[in-house]
């Protein structure tokens, strides 16, 4: 009997996945093709198809990475005692996100909710857990503010990491439509009105 020893792979899969991510995040799901792919992660067809699969499986990689990247942002000021600080910093860095975004890329995951919302339930469904872990991490630094008495046992945290979703969301898309002079004082008046209500 023949033993078959798979060869191991010879390219990086993790710079491959960023690379499918980052063509997704600037063209979208429909407009990018697999040239577009092959052209950025620099293999062939058959190699990508051989490795990941098709534009769907990779689409839904880059939909993964994006999630594991973002939310250990949140994680992070999950562990943290000072509730509204960190709730502050991680919108001002939201916000820093989008004043250096040059190239007008945008959140990925909201912009493939907008794209793909009830047109592929696997799909979908990738995208709303990205949101789900956002407001997990939300709601955990909230129910700590609780617990040390930073925040009022009356705030419902279940309703405000819902609320603080929502905000970070909007400051992305809104941030789109400002004028380049009046974006960092209109985005920073979103932050301090929306840390006002916890």
């Amino acid at each position: 009997m023949v033993e078959h020893i798979m060869r191991p792979r010879e390219f990086d899969e993790g710079a491959v996945v960023d690379a499918v991510m980052r063509t997704f995040w600037r063209n979208g799901y429909a407009a990018t093709s697999m040239n577009d792919l092959v052209a950025a992660t620099g293999l062939s067809r058959s190699t990508i198809y051989n490795s990941f699969g098709g534009k769907k499986t990779l689409f839904a990689l880059a939909l993964k990475e994006y999630r594991r990247v973002t939310t250990g942002n949140v994680a992070k000021i999950s562990r943290s005692s000072d509730v509204r600080g960190s709730l502050r910093a991680l919108l001002i860095s939201i916000v820093d996100d989008e004043l250096s975004d040059h190239e007008g890329f945008g959140c990925f995951a909201a912009n493939s909710s907008l794209e793909i919302s009830g047109r592929d339930p696997e799909l979908s469904a990738l995208v709303a857990q990205h949101f789900q872990r956002l407001e997990s991490g939300l709601l955990r630094l909230l129910r700590h503010g609780q617990k040390t008495g930073e925040i009022s046992p009356e705030q419902d945290c279940e309703m405000l990491s819902r609320y603080f979703v929502a905000v970070i969301q909007g400051i992305r898309v809104v941030s789109k439509g400002l004028p380049a002079a009046s974006r960092q004082p209109y985005l920073h008046s979103i932050v301090e009105a929306s840390i006002a209500t916890v």
